[in-house]
């Protein structure tokens, strides 16, 4: 692939990550200050990173056939999009727990708080990884989304101990590991994003 293309395609990669991290921020936002106008506007960027992904997609798909590096990185839209998803996802249950007067524990609270920062280093790292593609920066992109994988499933297993200690009401547990799950999710596809971008 010429150099100008694949540099044009690199900039769209990382617009689309930055767009997660941005409904991650305004998820945050949300979270922290009940705040449902940020839960539109992550929205909105969902929608945003859906019509780019399909746009980009086709421009590698019909580069792929003459071109190895088109090929290679032929899946990382879409998983950036399974990123949005997922934050979807959390985006969703942030909605409920806004919309429902959820209680959340002050533990819950700090560990959500943690999942969302914690997901915005990671693709802040990811997209700065898309940039330079540099393998010590993709090999801390992988490192960190492990880390946060690993995180996610802590915080599940304690919420689940508290829930059986009557700590915290069903409904809210419900909603909050759905929340963690999602998170997971997002760190496994960032994961998987990069892993292409490094050509393994």
């Amino acid at each position: 692939m010429p150099d100008e293309a694949m540099k044009a395609i690199k900039k769209d990669l990382y617009l689309l990550i930055h767009k997660a991290e941005q409904m991650l921020e305004l998820t945050e936002d949300a979270f922290m200050k009940n705040k449902v106008g940020s839960l539109d506007q992550a929205e909105s960027l969902a929608r945003e990173i859906r019509e780019r992904e399909d746009a980009l997609t086709e421009k590698l798909a019909k580069l792929a056939p003459t071109d190895n590096t088109a090929r290679a990185i032929i899946s990382v839209p879409v998983h950036i999009e399974k990123i949005a998803v997922s934050i979807e996802r959390v985006v969703s249950n942030v909605r409920i727990k806004i919309k429902e007067g959820l209680l959340f524990s002050d533990k819950a609270i700090q560990e959500t708080s943690r999942m969302l920062v914690k997901g915005k280093e990671v693709l802040k790292k990811a997209g700065e990884a898309i940039v330079t593609a540099s393998p010590d920066s993709l090999e801390t992109v992988r490192i960190e989304c492990d880390a946060m994988i690993r995180l996610a499933n802590d915080f599940a297993t304690t919420h689940e101990d508290r829930l059986v200690a009557g700590e915290c009401s069903p409904k809210a547990s419900s909603n909050y590991l759905c929340m963690l799950y999602a998170f997971e999710d997002m760190a496994s596809h960032a994961k998987d994003a990069v892993k292409k971008l490094s050509g393994k």
